[in-house]
């Protein structure tokens, strides 16, 4: 009898962990946090690219215009530095909680990855976005504002 209960506690831990560790809870404490790195203010994704330099390594965002919201929209990104298959863009709202959108960046050559974003439009009017472009590999991550009606 005590070798069963033994045997029904150690299966009823092993799938508490594999579901803690499917669910990102347990990977998550051995994360390290991602330092982010802020594209000057004068910077306009509408009207030209924008760059963001992360210690030794570049990060150049441009996305294919017009930009508008509700619309897919290509992002360009151009590096300096970095040996990713494929980088992060994390979008989510600064003045407003409309979720966080995650897409994955593809590498096309040896600097350069592209992707298509969509964010949705606001009702009340304009919408002031956080993209970051993040590094999971290095852990850094490239911080972008931009401004949607």
């Amino acid at each position: 009898m005590l070798k069963k209960v033994s045997i029904i506690l150690v299966l009823v831990i092993a799938a508490l962990g594999v579901f803690l560790f499917q669910s990102g809870k347990i990977y998550s404490l051995f994360q390290k946090d991602i330092v982010f790195y802020n594209a000057k203010s004068e910077c306009d994704l509408h009207a030209s690219t924008c760059e963001v330099v992360l210690e030794d390594k570049k990060i150049t965002l441009d996305i294919d215009k017009p930009i508008k919201a509700g619309e897919e929209m290509t992002f360009n990104i151009q590096t300096d530095g970095f040996e990713d298959d494929e980088l992060l863009a994390q979008i989510y709202g600064i003045n407003m909680n409309m979720g966080i959108f995650e897409y994955i960046l593809k590498k096309t050559d040896n600097k350069n990855y592209q992707g298509k974003a969509l964010v949705p439009a606001c009702m009340m009017g304009k919408m002031s976005w956080q993209v970051n472009i993040i590094s999971k590999r290095e852990n850094i991550g490239a911080s972008f504002v931009l401004e949607l009606l």
